[in-house]
């Protein structure tokens, strides 16, 4: 179990990103809208982070949310409507049934993928889908960079995903493909922006740009960026 110090560290700005998770995750908005029925829909969130997928989402959609965090659970109970359990999902003893389950940068962190895959299933209702986003190291940018690739955590990723991988392993789970694509643009802030690329460009750190950044108050900026590849996947119960 990572301690609440390496938790917290993995959110790095992300109270600053509130502006681009709208954007970030209109496919699965869109999803949700076309998909969902007129009465009340249920929605579980996986690592809802500070509850800005959650905000967005129609009267019509019951959300309960799970965040490991206590300081982003504490601020789900005022940022949204939501239920809230502060825990790890695989210890969470939740008794409803969903019509959609979104985990967006959640499924590379398991340490035991399979029971984290087969508890997402058991709690969708028949035909009900699940809504996963990870970095795909499958992208050709990622293969470009090898080990220098921005998203490669070792303290933080246990996975390395590729769309190859779901599409030879996700039937056995016991879902159907709906929807896997593959994107290469986001909203994000300058500080993630730098903070990432220093990673890619080592030589960035020598440089200070973050503090220059800091500076000139560019950090909370957000614009949209090109990224390394990130798996947009909607996967149905079967």
């Amino acid at each position: 179990m990572k301690s609440e110090s390496n938790i917290l560290a993995n959110y790095s700005d992300y109270e600053d990103q509130e502006k681009s998770v709208k954007g970030n995750f209109r496919f699965a908005y869109k999803y949700i809208a076309e998909n969902a029925s007129q009465k009340k829909n249920k929605l579980l969130e996986i690592g809802a982070g500070f509850g800005y997928f959650i905000k967005y989402l129609p009267d019509n959609i019951e959300s309960i949310a799970i965040e490991v965090s206590r300081e982003a659970a504490n601020a789900l109970q005022v940022n949204t409507r939501a239920s809230i359990f502060n825990g790890d999902f695989l210890d969470i003893n939740l008794k409803s049934k969903f019509d959609f389950i979104v985990s967006y940068d959640v499924i590379e962190h398991q340490i035991d993928l399979a029971r984290y895959l087969n508890k997402i299933r058991s709690l969708l209702k028949k035909d009900a889908v699940a809504i996963f986003t990870t970095p795909d190291f499958g992208s050709p940018i990622n293969k470009i960079f090898g080990k220098n690739a921005p998203l490669i955590q070792p303290l933080y990723h246990n996975y390395y995903f590729t769309k190859d991988w779901f599409k030879r392993n996700i039937k056995s789970a016991g879902y159907d493909i709906v929807s896997l694509r593959t994107s290469y643009f986001a909203n994000s802030s300058i500080g993630n922006i730098i903070l990432l690329g220093s990673f890619a460009f080592p030589f960035l750190r020598k440089i200070r740009i973050l503090e220059l950044a800091k500076l000139f108050k560019l950090t909370k900026l957000t614009v949209p960026f090109i990224r390394f590849g990130g798996i947009q996947c909607i996967l149905k119960k079967v």
